[in-house]
């Protein structure tokens, strides 16, 4: 399967001769470049082009005639047209190309066949545009006949699953080491605590250009055999429409989505006063708003633009406005400094408009900034600022990654935020903890209330089998000057490691160790062993 997705690669992806400085194929499969093939339509294989075809593909040299969904500064345009005149493939009666439909198996055969054929004509015009090509190509062409043949006979994949989804199960112990987990001051261990969590994906093609998918997700309702509403807690929608819209050279994607919003687990002590996973309060299970957001590609530059309900009553009502723009463009390297994209939100927050008064109100100017560094290299950097006096209406953030720089099968994240004290709107009124994010255990790095907080996290897999890991990870929590303070209720360390091992295909069991201090807490440091068997569908 490899080989024809490169060569599939090779052809599409090329200008010339550029292609051997552009595809390698990495030990665990093809380059992420290799995703584009997704994106290929390869329309009525079966047939030979038709005259009005070939008249197009004639006149596209001069601009006569093009394909309507792919201008000129497409990435793909000059790949299409030129599989085009070599007679692989064509476009719809419509005049349409749609290059964003998937390609089967089927299509993928008759491809390939088609290609082997185009290169084996002598005297075409083509013959001089792919020459530097058949030496490379041929071989491997030779090699996937008997490929092509055997997917022939293959029934027809599925590309998107109708259902999907993971279910998990675990059971957790706490006090097992360190000290009191009790107001009793009991010094035993304290448990078993179970816990379940469901995650079903529903999704639906309606048309080419219109998709739904509804999901449920139980969160921390099978916590101790509790319960949630299915309404307003566990169910989500979410509509996806792609628009041609007069007058824009790109399609409009428009998404919309209906859901609780991020959702905060938080622990409670059990009939003697014992915190069996203290750890685990504040988790958060990132789930969407109600919110319609517009996106399309203009000038080179990804532009968005959308209305998020950030907070509503029990009654329905919209307590707390979000109005986003969003711009990301990619730069070319120059000098000393590698090529990134930049993003750019805009994001404007009212709470309680309609009231006399009306709520407070903050904007938030973020700057994501993405090095395109080497391979084994990711690097992020980002600014926010909002209302209010410099520097403690700001937060500052930094990631790293090191992606298996020591063949050793060892990854490293590295991350650092510092959060103003008034970067986050006091008391919560605006609903904003999720600007700062989460650390590595999904817990809200800031939570307002004038305090500001430093946070740096880590987290460790190293690879000892196929399918056996080791798992380490660290949050770090200091005061506004990066001190650790014994006072300050922001200070905390975390530290978990464990093993993760794939018992079979899609089947995971987790064993985890973890360690919690807060100095300021009565109880300084608990501790929490779980063991977790989870599988996805």
């Amino acid at each position: 399967m490899k080989k024809f997705l490169l060569v599939l690669l090779m052809v599409l992806g090329v200008e010339g001769y550029c292609f051997s400085q552009v595809l390698t194929l990495e030990a665990t499969g093809v380059t992420p470049e290799a995703a584009r093939i997704k994106m290929l339509v390869i329309p009525t294989l079966e047939a030979a082009p038709t005259p009005e075809a070939a008249k197009a593909v004639k006149t596209q040299g001069t601009g006569a005639v093009k394909f309507k969904d792919v201008p000129e500064d497409h990435w793909a345009a000059s790949s299409v047209y030129d599989l085009i005149s070599m007679g692989v493939t064509q476009g719809y009666p419509d005049g349409t190309f749609r290059g964003n439909n998937n390609i089967t198996r089927y299509e993928t055969a008759m491809l390939i066949s088609k290609l082997a054929n185009a290169l084996g004509k002598s005297g075409d015009e083509t013959e001089i545009a792919i020459d530097k090509l058949k030496d490379d190509l041929r071989a491997e062409i030779r090699s996937l006949r008997a490929e092509i043949a055997e997917l022939k006979r293959m029934p027809e994949e599925q590309e998107e699953k109708p259902i999907s989804g993971s279910y998990s199960a675990g059971i957790m112990f706490g006090n097992l080491v360190t000290g009191t987990t009790s107001v009793e001051g009991q010094t035993a261990p304290v448990g078993p605590l179970v816990r379940y969590r469901l995650k079903t994906a529903f999704s639906r093609s309606l048309s080419e250009s219109t998709k739904l998918k509804v999901n449920i997700d139980t969160m921390d309702s099978g916590f101790g055999g509790g319960s949630s509403d299915l309404s307003t807690r566990i169910l989500d929608v979410e509509g996806d429409l792609r628009l041609n819209m007069m007058g824009l050279e790109n399609p409009v994607d428009i998404k919309i989505t209906s859901g609780p919003g991020p959702v905060v687990h938080t622990e409670e002590a059990d009939a003697n006063g014992n915190y069996i996973a203290r750890s685990e309060n504040g988790v958060v299970y990132l789930r969407p708003w109600n919110s319609i957001m517009f996106s399309s590609k203009v000038w080179g530059m990804d532009m968005g633009l959308g209305y998020i309900a950030r907070k509503m009553s029990v009654f329905g009502e919209v307590e707390t406005n979000q109005i986003k723009a969003l711009v990301g463009y990619d730069f070319l390297g120059m000098f000393f400094v590698p090529a990134f994209r930049l993003n750019t939100n805009i994001d404007y927050l009212s709470s309680r408009p309609q009231a006399d008064p009306a709520g407070p109100t903050d904007t938030k100017y973020t700057f994501d900034a993405i090095f395109k560094t080497p391979s084994k290299y990711n690097a992020q950097l980002t600014y926010s600022l909002g209302q209010g006096t410099a520097p403690h209406n700001a937060m500052f953030g930094l990631q790293f990654d090191l992606l298996d720089i020591w063949d050793t099968g060892t990854t490293i994240s590295f991350k650092y935020k510092k959060v103003g004290g008034d970067y986050l709107y006091e008391n919560g009124d605006l609903n904003e903890d999720l600007f700062a994010g989460l650390d590595v255990f999904n817990r809200y790095i800031g939570s307002g209330y004038g305090l500001g907080v430093v946070d740096v996290g880590s987290e460790l897999v190293q690879v000892l089998t196929e399918s056996l890991r080791i798992i380490g990870r660290a949050d770090w929590r200091l005061a506004p000057d990066n001190s650790y303070k014994d006072d300050d209720p922001q200070c905390a360390l975390t530290i978990e490691g464990g093993v993760s091992w794939n018992i079979a295909t899609d089947t995971l069991f987790e064993a985890l160790y973890r360690v919690e201090s807060i100095p300021s807490a009565a109880d300084k440091s608990t501790d929490l062993a779980q063991v977790k068997l989870s599988y996805k569908f």
